[in-house]
């Protein structure tokens, strides 16, 4: 009886997660990422973080291109040059934007989920400290 429990308890959490994979990046990319180094002469970086435990998975755009999808705790990191951005997110049927102007050598942090119950994607600046905290905790997704 409590072997069968338990194998119910964990088939549950495995089809709970399934709905938010994505494809991950290389263990040495999610590293590099989260020494969070200055952007390139020109370009500021913005990092796209999901720190949701439960969320569909999310896609991510920067002025119409994709940047890539986002899960549960995952995270981006992307490089954009300086100039204003209309930041959008997509998932569950909805979708939900912010403008963002991106300056040279500004690293920006950007919270992006979909929380159970709400029925359109949430995407909003986070400071710093917020930010740094998810990217730590979470682990790089794949970009395209």
């Amino acid at each position: 009886m409590r072997v069968s429990s338990i194998a119910v308890l964990l088939m549950l959490g495995l089809a709970a997660c399934e709905g938010s994979n994505v494809a991950m990046a290389p263990p040495g990319q999610d590293i590099a990422g989260k020494q969070f180094a200055p952007p390139p002469p020109g370009m500021g970086a913005v990092y796209f973080v999901n720190p949701s435990t439960a969320s569909p998975v999310l896609n991510v755009t920067a002025n119409g291109q994709e940047i890539g999808r986002l899960g549960t705790q995952t995270w981006m990191r992307t490089e954009l040059a300086a100039g204003p951005y209309t930041l959008r997110c997509r998932g569950g049927g909805s979708a939900n934007a912010m403008n963002m102007e991106i300056a040279p050598g500004n690293i920006r942090y950007v919270d992006v989920q979909m929380l159970p119950g709400q029925y359109v994607c949430s995407i909003r600046e986070a400071d710093p400290g917020s930010g740094q905290a998810a990217v730590m905790s979470g682990s790089r997704a794949a970009q395209y």
